[in-house]
């Protein structure tokens, strides 16, 4: 079912009217109760706004898509699918799937809507790279902050069943896409789209998926939780570590509620969670809360039980094998949001398991620069793996 609201809203102008817009979804009857349609059909579309294209995007595509939630139930995630200048090759637009990296974990906290969060990771520059070379963008929400649903933070088959849902609902709105896909994203993207690539060919066979670009994707961050979340730990982490961990023993108690847990976190550390959650600032003020505080304060007691971690394993740990098409791994030497030794050790492990996965590092790289300084080598594997004619 296609549901145009009669009123267009400007995705960018505030939070609030972008939600207007889905609310009409809503009163067409997108809803978590609705009987479920395939997963990647398109519910609604519309075309965007030129306000609301990023640079070199001729036209483009608000959606609300059906999608797979991380225990294989029914969603609904949003996206934008963006389209280069000029004419389609032979057999369509080939397709570059984005993840896009943390935004917070609020309804609409999507950098979609919200002008890209004032692209603090530089990701509107690298979708507009890939217009350049004569391909499509696919940038996918996630489940619940785009559209309604739960948003669960870095729950590793949700996100992969959103970035492969949007190029085929994005297909059934626009024939002039291609069925050939590359998946690219960075930090929690980086992490969507390696699930992505594993479970592309049991989940989306008629997918042609060529390649997969993971940018300091999130990664063995599960023992790392666990490891520092003693109450006494009493030194300060890197930036945004905090909260991330907050959000992943959120997101894991709204797949596993039996596990309880946030029972885990002290006072203070539901009170930063709740600030999180109320999308104040989509994540700034969460941040501000903790910056420069120490990270067992916000823990009542170890992660420690054995169910609780094997769970946690479950839902975030990287897979090691089975994948759709070689995949390049890029990592900032100075990244402190995502420190290197855990995509060297990613890499080891991918080895390990026979997967086809190099890896390239940047030393003077940040987390927030690494897309710039990696853009040759991304433009070059893109050509090899996919020429976009």
């Amino acid at each position: 079912m296609i549901c145009v609201p009669k009123r267009k809203v400007p995705l960018r102008h505030t939070v609030v009217a972008a939600l207007a817009a889905l609310g009409s979804v809503l009163a067409c009857g997108v809803s978590a109760a609705q009987p479920p349609s395939a997963p990647g059909a398109a519910e609604w579309s519309r075309p965007l706004d030129r306000s609301d294209l990023i640079p070199l995007a001729a036209k483009g595509y608000r959606l609300v898509y059906r999608t797979t939630g991380q225990n294989g139930e029914p969603q609904v995630s949003g996206g934008n699918i963006y389209l280069p200048e000029g004419a389609p090759p032979p057999g369509g637009w080939r397709v570059v799937s984005w993840g896009h990296g943390t935004s917070g974990i609020a309804q609409g906290c999507a950098p979609n809507l919200t002008g890209g969060m004032a692209d603090t990771f530089n990701e509107i520059p690298q979708m507009s790279t890939y217009l350049a070379q004569g391909y499509a963008v696919a940038a996918s929400d996630y489940i619940g902050l785009g559209a309604p649903g739960p948003y669960e933070y870095l729950a590793g088959r949700a996100e992969g069943h959103a970035v492969l849902d949007i190029v085929r609902a994005g297909r059934s709105v626009d024939p002039e896409l291609s069925e050939s896909v590359v998946l690219a994203g960075h930090s929690i993207g980086g992490h969507a789209v390696l699930f992505a690539a594993r479970l592309a060919a049991d989940y989306a066979p008629e997918l042609d998926l060529r390649a997969t670009l993971a940018f300091a994707p999130t990664s063995n961050v599960e023992d790392l939780i666990t490891a520092i979340s003693r109450p006494e730990l009493a030194v300060p982490l890197p930036e945004g570590l905090q909260v991330r961990a907050l959000m992943i023993l959120a997101g894991l108690g709204r797949t596993q509620p039996d596990l309880h847990a946030t029972d885990y976190l002290s006072d203070r550390g539901r009170q930063v969670l709740a600030l999180a959650e109320s999308g104040a600032g989509c994540l700034k003020s969460a941040d501000a809360a903790v910056a420069g505080q120490p990270f067992g304060q916000l823990f009542a007691k170890p992660v420690a039980d054995p169910a609780l971690i094997a769970a946690l394993r479950d839902y975030i740990a990287v897979p090691t094998t089975g994948y759709q098409g070689p995949l390049l791994l890029l990592q900032g030497g100075v990244d402190t949001v995502q420190p290197l030794p855990t995509t060297v050790l990613l890499q080891q492990q991918l080895q390990q398991g026979g997967t086809d996965s190099r890896l390239r590092l940047y030393p003077s790289a940040t987390h927030f620069t690494l897309l710039p300084q990696a853009r040759a080598d991304t433009e070059a594997f893109l050509a090899q793996t996919l020429p976009s004619r």
